[in-house]
């Protein structure tokens, strides 16, 4: 649990062996497991509804009008859902969740670096056109965003002033790195999120949100005047809308999403209640534009509207639910610096899930349940020793 802190926003190949460690052990503790998933699912909302999601995606294979292998190969990428109990039952004490947070601190070093070494023309993974981390722009700008986020909540929380400016700085890089560096726009979007979230969380009071707001404004504005990778994005935006035209085929971003927002809408107007089914969303997209020129996709890059179309409007409504019952149990817990992080996750993940299907890519999916189970997680209490013998 300590190393996928690490590795998920690294290495596709060695997370998913550490998850099969991990299953294995759960398999071999299988009572404990259950006892302690059990537990978690009851007392703890977020997990509940996860499960309640993915059973309701389940259901929904049986009456796919994919064919099976198809269905359960689309249920298999919301696999993250449940997981999250099985990864809540590793974190045993504190200890665990810090340093669990700690490595994924050092991933998020480490993606700059290999980003910063692409723009600077430095021989590495990258090219100088494509100055990413491990990951692609979307994930490497939505991870780079929370990394900035949990670097910030350590400063607030740091005694030591050295300690707390190095943290500090590390949070301007990261913010620096998504907006002059990568150009993901949903990452300027979550980033400026969290900024404010940040600055109401920690202000709080009646000056809090024109703060974050000046604070906000003063970072987009500055960027977009010394950045030309920001400022092109943004000018592209009103360009791509004016460019778009129903059912033709635009090879613009905007435009594309556009498009694919509208096609998933007839879907899930046609299907309101129960959908095509988990898996069914690529055959129905294609039915849907048979015959004129608009571009294919096997998802619509909206979470909510994939899960509509596959499973209904519940579907919806279900992952929807879980955003706000994670935000809402984000108060039950003790520390502010894992309060704040888990919202600050929902608001990440939350909102870019408007913008991309998130929860159907593998390292967004699965970033998601780390935190969740990670952060969520009720402490197993420690076993009692047994006394022999008589009382005196």
């Amino acid at each position: 649990m300590i190393a996928l802190g690490l590795t998920v926003p690294i290495s596709i190949a060695i997370d998913s062996i550490l998850l099969g460690i991990l299953l294995l052990a759960a398999v071999v503790s299988a009572r404990d497991v259950i006892r302690a998933a059990w537990r978690d699912v009851t007392h703890v909302p977020p997990m509940a509804v996860a499960l309640a999601l993915y059973l309701w995606l389940l259901i929904r294979c049986a009456y796919s009008t994919a064919p099976p292998t198809e269905a359960f190969d689309a249920l298999g990428k919301y696999l993250d859902l449940i997981l999250i109990p099985v990864l809540a039952w590793t974190v045993c004490d504190e200890n665990v969740r810090r340093r669990a947070l700690v490595w994924y601190g050092v991933a998020m070093v480490l993606n700059l670096y290999v980003s910063y070494s692409a723009a600077a023309g430095l021989p590495g993974l990258r090219h100088a056109h494509y100055p990413i981390g491990f990951k692609a722009s979307v994930t490497h700008s939505l991870m780079v965003s929370l990394g900035g986020f949990l670097f910030l909540l350590w400063a607030r929380e740091a005694t030591d002033r050295r300690w707390r400016i190095a943290l500090f700085v590390l949070a301007a890089i990261c913010a620096h790195n998504v907006l002059f560096i990568v150009i993901g726009r949903t990452g300027y979007v979550v980033l400026g999120l969290l900024l404010t979230y940040f600055v109401l969380a920690s202000l709080r009071g009646s000056r809090a949100a024109l703060v974050a707001g000046m604070l906000v404004l003063a970072v987009m504005t500055g960027a977009y005047v010394s950045s030309e990778n920001f400022r092109t994005r943004i000018d592209e935006i009103p360009s791509e809308l004016q460019q778009w035209r129903p059912g033709a085929r635009d090879s613009t971003s905007v435009g594309q999403r556009i498009e694919f927002y509208r096609t998933t809408l007839e879907i899930i107007e046609d299907h309101p209640l129960v959908g095509v089914g988990t898996g069914g969303f690529t055959r129905a997209f294609a039915e849907k534009i048979r015959g004129t020129p608009a571009m294919m996709t096997d998802n619509p890059h909206n979470d909510y509207l994939l899960l509509a179309a596959q499973a209904g409007i519940p579907a919806m409504v279900l992952l929807i639910g879980f955003y706000v019952v994670t935000w809402r149990y984000a108060s039950h817990l003790e520390s502010r610096l894992q309060r704040d992080l888990l919202r600050g996750v929902v608001i990440a993940l939350g909102v870019g899930g408007l913008f991309n299907s998130l929860l159907f890519d593998h390292t967004e999916g699965l970033l998601l349940a780390w935190f969740v189970g990670l952060l969520g997680a009720q402490a197993t209490p420690a076993p009692q020793p047994q006394v022999s013998g008589t009382r005196a």
